[in-house]
């Protein structure tokens, strides 16, 4: 359970109606049955005392009881009508054209306890719903917090609610759809490594290994060496749904040039990711030092863990600790690296020992990102070199 919805008071006014806090808001919440839905909705009295709180959750009731969006509005014009139904269109696309995440990401937020999208717009008409509507909501999400949500956590929230609005608007149920309403996102270029920072880490790596360290009990192996150094040449984000879901069978091995050609169903949906020219060789080392008995099905890193949560942990707390040892954890503006620089790196490193001349558009591709993504938060703060110099001086 998560401990942020933990419900600490509660206190029956009558049947049908009550009040409870929870550990994340100093507000006590009204909870309402409402007959004609056969459901409770919960609201947020903006009330810190309950003598005052049960004053307007009697409001509330009266309101609910009269907003001729909650009661006669037919149920396939209703918000949760259509929210149900990305929901189950979702579960339907998980862990095929989508990754395992997909549906349960969004079922989430959508039905977060208390300020959960479905909850807020509910028995609402969908062609009701405005850009004010859902810029109410966002602001009623920081109103029932301490610090207000990230610019990012509000787009996530914006982005489900046009889900949901699109899918009446192609039941033709909505002429048109209300525009998202803006929120400012400050950008942070991810932490990378330079050159000579990542040669430090591979013989930090290397000298781990032959000093037989073990963090948590797990010895630090070559494995993980060739897992960092595949990661570098196949651009894979080092999450559960690309890096650690790859399996052998996922890998074809092509020459002219030498690459490896990877089916990821990763966060942007399935793509078909290309290496350099090096990563054949690591993985050619995962085939004959690490597990020369390998089956079709296996993934290809740390088979030996079946749960891809269990075998990402592994790597992240020792990843973490290689980072230490070899003094790379934070970076100099004081931004701390994890697994995921090594993607940066990835991506920064190619385009710069292309000279420039990389297409950014193909590595945007294979990466599995936008040229948007790459410029604001990959290649923002890359080392400049003498030959991206040159090449952006040159003519064709």
């Amino acid at each position: 359970m998560d401990s942020h919805n933990q419900k600490t008071h509660k206190k029956v006014i009558r049947k049908g109606l009550s009040l409870y806090k929870t550990t994340r808001s100093p507000y006590w919440f009204a909870r309402i049955w409402i007959s004609g839905d056969q459901k409770y909705v919960a609201r947020s009295t903006k009330e810190i005392s309950r003598l005052a709180a049960e004053e307007v959750a009697e409001e509330l009731l009266n309101d609910l009881k009269q907003d001729r969006y909650v009661f006669g509005v037919p149920k396939d014009r209703t918000f949760s009508h259509y929210a149900d139904m990305l929901i189950k269109e979702q579960q339907r696309q998980s862990g095929k054209t989508k990754n395992s995440r997909f549906a349960k990401d969004d079922e989430k937020l959508l039905k977060r306890d208390g300020d959960g999208i479905i909850d807020y717009f509910r028995s609402r008409d969908v062609a009701s719903i405005s850009t004010k509507d859902i810029r109410d909501y966002l602001n009623y999400l920081d109103d029932e917090r301490d610090k207000p949500l990230a610019p990012s956590t509000k787009n996530k929230y914006s982005t489900i609610i046009r889900k949901v609005l699109n899918l009446a608007y192609e039941m033709r149920v909505i002429d048109q759809l209300p525009l998202t309403p803006k929120v400012s996102v400050k950008d942070n270029p991810r932490p990378s490594f330079s050159e000579s920072e990542y040669k430090i880490l591979l013989k930090t790596t290397r000298q781990e290994i032959r000093d037989d360290v073990k963090v948590r009990g797990i010895p630090l192996t070559m494995e993980l060496y060739y897992f960092i150094n595949f990661m570098v040449h196949s651009f894979l984000r080092p999450v559960e749904s690309e890096v650690f879901s790859v399996k052998h069978q996922d890998i074809t091995i092509k020459d002219n040039p030498s690459r490896l050609e990877i089916k990821v169903y990763g966060k942007t949906g399935y793509r078909v990711a290309i290496t350099t020219n090096y990563a054949p060789s690591f993985y050619d080392h995962m085939i004959t030092d690490i597990n020369p008995d390998y089956q079709p099905e296996d993934y290809v890193f740390f088979p030996d863990y079946p749960n891809r949560t269990t075998a990402l942990g592994n790597v992240n707390r020792q990843f973490n600790y290689l980072l230490e040892q070899s003094g790379l954890k934070m970076t100099s503006d004081g931004t701390s690296r994890s697994p995921y620089s090594l993607r940066h790196y990835a991506l920064q490193t190619r385009l710069r020992k292309s000279k420039g001349k990389v297409n950014i558009y193909t590595l945007a591709k294979v990466a599995g990102t936008s040229v948007d993504q790459l410029e604001r938060f990959y290649l923002k703060n890359m080392e400049l070199s003498d030959d991206i110099a040159e090449n952006l001086q040159s003519f064709g």
